[in-house]
């Protein structure tokens, strides 16, 4: 009894948390110019309309690639100072962490507009740079706090015993410990992926007309003229995330298959 109505609760509250997912996504099908739920016929014009506009598959593609980009320039940053911060014996240590994972702590706005006057020195306003070091910028301190708690939990005596075995320090970390942190490293890539294509704030402080992110793109459209393409936009980005989430989740198993089945050979 108690199983049979731990079950109905979990059905309802699924049910509810759904529902509201499927009601939005319902209006990329709409016929109206509208935001509205279709009632009588259904529709695909707006994903046609999505995908003849170059502006919204430009803005999607520009989105996907400084996603991409951020993620790999935040985890090369991150995982070595998540190491350092964890295994080294460096001066100033808890300042250094706070200085790290301050972008948690200042709201987005704030840094958007302390950002914009200094690209504008370096004169990289208007590029996709700016957005792409932005957004690592954002991500560091997840990436690094994901990994220091895995690095915090790998034991360092397994890391000692591979050098006095007559490993270098470089071997080591590539066939000790990297493959020990490779679970953590995906999964805080997938989740700076997900919060970079998805990133608004920001991005609406230095996103111009050639660096535009299908978000702010999003938001822009939202305000001035709302049309079910922005449901089409939102289905089409989601979609990216979770074929890129699946797909780095079957290499990730696919990879420790294979490590296993020759560790057994």
């Amino acid at each position: 009894m108690k199983n049979k109505l731990k079950s109905i609760i979990i059905t309802s509250i699924s049910f509810f948390l759904i529902l509201p997912i499927i009601t939005s996504a319902s209006i990329a099908f709409s016929p109206d110019s509208f935001l509205t739920i279709p009632t009588n016929n259904l529709t695909f014009k707006w994903f046609y309309e999505f995908f003849n506009q170059t502006r919204w598959t430009d803005a999607l593609l520009r989105s996907l690639i400084m996603a991409i980009v951020s993620t790999i320039l935040g985890l090369t940053t991150g995982l070595p100072l998540a190491y350092a911060m964890t295994r080294l014996n460096i001066p100033l240590k808890d300042i250094i962490h706070g200085v790290i994972i301050l972008p948690l702590i200042i709201p987005p706005i704030i840094i958007g507009i302390g950002a914009l006057p200094l690209f504008y020195a370096m004169r990289l306003n208007g590029t996709i740079i700016e957005v792409v070091l932005m957004h690592s910028c954002l991500l560091l301190p997840i990436f690094y706090l994901i990994l220091k708690h895995k690095i915090q939990s790998i034991n360092p005596e397994i890391e000692k015993v591979a050098m006095g075995l007559g490993a270098g320090i470089f071997e080591t970390l590539w066939l000790i410990t990297l493959p020990l942190l490779l679970p953590a490293i995906v999964i805080s890539g997938i989740c700076g992926f997900s919060i970079s294509i998805n990133e608004t704030m920001v991005a609406l402080f230095l996103a111009g007309p050639t660096n535009e992110t299908i978000a702010t793109m999003t938001w822009s459209q939202l305000k001035e003229a709302p049309t079910p393409i922005i449901v089409v936009a939102s289905i089409i980005n989601l979609m990216v995330i979770l074929i890129c989430a699946l797909a780095i989740r079957f290499l990730l198993i696919k990879f420790i298959n294979n490590n296993n089945h020759t560790k057994r050979i």
